[in-house]
């Protein structure tokens, strides 16, 4: 069997999830609402490069977004894509 040097593709896989999971906790320790993790979410998937997974990202997360609660008026609605 011959041997391998370095990181194999599953395991810089395992470590960048394991690194995502941490920064994930780390934002869920700061105590943030749910629209917050939707707006994360959504300025994360502007930094994407695969436009198409971008764009699928902003469909799901944008009626989270739009919905109005009882405390929105037009002047705090963000604007979104």
């Amino acid at each position: 069997m011959p041997k391998s040097y370095g990181k194999v593709k599953q395991e810089e896989r395992l470590e960048q999830a394991i690194a995502a999971r941490e920064i994930t906790k780390t934002i869920m320790d700061y105590g943030v609402s749910q629209y917050q993790i939707a707006k994360i979410v959504y300025l994360l998937s502007l930094e994407l490069e695969d436009r198409n997974m971008s764009d699928d990202v902003v469909a799901a997360v944008n009626p989270a977004l739009e919905k109005k609660s009882e405390d929105d008026t037009e002047e705090n609605q963000i604007i979104v894509r």
